[in-house]
């Protein structure tokens, strides 16, 4: 029985060889090309015009040429494309040269798993969640779900991401000018909430790092939606001297559970159950390590390396305290309020130095008029000035290792409370199968 199945099967793979080669030698047409319908992740103005036209005018008004399919696609949601090899392979080559993706491999936003994505959300597709800048392009549900593809996102993660959305395009946020600035600012996202453990959005060792999906696809989704939706793209209009790999993913959760102080959004007036996303535009990290020292000692550390920031006055200052120093911090005595009270009377300059430092150069644009009425040399000045310093206690333990995160100075750090669709607790059952 055995041969007679190999026999049979080696008939009809000869005689299909045959009929193959017969073909081509009477000049039968090759197999049809594949047609894969993707969606178009580009943002499109109020007035039906795609940011990627606005961004080609520049383009071509400086001389750039990359990326060099800007603006060339048919203007439509959905598009058809011819694909003659590998369908992942020549979708993300086609992206990648008409300026929709960030270097990395991008998920084809294929009309199966857009629709997917919607199961997120009871929101309409094309409902108008915000308008993103620096070109106004209208974040949709359905674009926002489509970047969320790209980026490697899963469909609770949307509720997230609308919130995020909305918090970057608040006037306090200053994304138009966050995204097309010199500096190396991005958008860091804090989660708050049980929402961080239902999406497993890492909190503990290695919170800012590799390994986890919900981290790295929110926050590259949320870069995604800047670049596609709101039209910042590098090089072309957002002139970062050097950028940031924040750019690529800037998500964590807060360790609510680790903390031994009030959580930050019950600091910034939600109540303690409440779903929050954060936003600030974090210009970088600075390790500040407290092994070995005493818990004065670590926060004059704190203090000296403020000292240390490029700007006179910063409208929002980020401190990510490790588990680990903030038990010790807490076993000996410390609050938040007393830490900030603490470093901000340490960190200061006298007049005289803050005054050649700051004021007279193009890095106290933003002091208030008090510090530069004041007339005595000698006087001390906090350096930087803050507007808001946020505490969030992050990370392992093990080890007493901290950030302190620089936000860009034109930019306020923005909560939104995030919107649970009605499927809510069916949609994590099916995630948990």
């Amino acid at each position: 029985m055995l041969l007679l199945c190999r026999r049979g099967c080696i008939a009809i793979f000869i005689t299909v060889g045959l009929l193959t080669a017969f073909c081509e030698q009477a000049g039968a047409p090759p197999a049809p090309e594949q047609v894969l319908e993707v969606y178009n992740p580009a943002g499109v103005r109020e007035d039906g015009i795609f940011v990627d036209k606005l961004l080609k005018q520049v383009m071509t008004a400086v001389g750039k040429t990359r990326p060099p399919l800007a603006g060339d696609f048919p203007e439509v949601r959905v598009e058809k494309i011819r694909i003659t090899r590998d369908a992942f392979d020549e979708v993300n080559e086609l992206f990648y040269k008409r300026g929709w993706a960030d270097g990395l491999p991008i998920v084809p936003p294929t009309e199966e798993r857009v629709k997917e994505m919607f199961k997120g959300t009871d929101l309409s597709p094309d409902k108008v969640v915000t308008v993103v800048g620096p070109k106004g392009g209208q974040a949709t549900v359905e674009k926002i779900a489509v970047n969320a593809v790209m980026a490697g996102c899963r469909p609770e993660y949307m509720p997230v991401l609308c919130a995020a959305v909305q918090a970057i395009a608040e006037p306090g946020f200053n994304l138009s000018e966050v995204a097309t600035s010199t500096s190396q600012d991005g958008p860091l996202l804090i989660i708050n909430g049980p929402i961080a453990k239902q999406l497993d959005i890492n909190s503990g060792s290695n919170a800012l790092g590799r390994g986890w999906r919900a981290n790295a696809s929110i926050g590259r989704a949320l870069q995604m939606i800047i670049n596609n939706i709101g039209g910042s793209w590098p090089g072309v209009n957002d002139m970062s001297t050097l950028g940031s790999p924040g750019e690529f993913a800037n998500c964590l959760a807060e360790n609510e559970e680790g903390n031994p102080w009030k959580p930050l959004h019950v600091e910034l007036g939600y109540p303690q159950g409440t779903n929050v996303v954060t936003v600030v535009a974090a210009e970088g990290f600075q390790a500040i390590v407290g092994l070995g020292l005493t818990s004065k000692d670590f926060l004059n550390l704190v203090a000296d390396r403020m000292v240390g920031l490029q700007s006179g006055y910063m409208p929002v200052l980020l401190l990510i305290l490790n588990c680990d120093t903030a038990d010790i911090l807490k076993l000996d005595g410390w609050t938040k309020e007393s830490i900030k009270k603490y470093i901000t009377e340490r960190a200061r300059l006298p007049f005289s130095e803050y005054q050649k430092r700051f004021l007279n150069t193009d890095r106290g644009s933003r002091v208030p008029d008090w510090v530069r009425k004041t007339s005595d040399a000698n006087a001390m000045i906090p350096a930087p000035i803050i507007g808001q310093f946020l505490i969030l206690v992050a990370g392992g333990p093990p080890g007493e290792k901290n950030m302190l995160v620089p936000v860009w100075p034109g930019s306020r750090a923005v909560s939104k409370e995030i919107r649970l669709p009605g499927n809510w607790e069916e949609l994590l059952k099916k995630t948990k199968k």
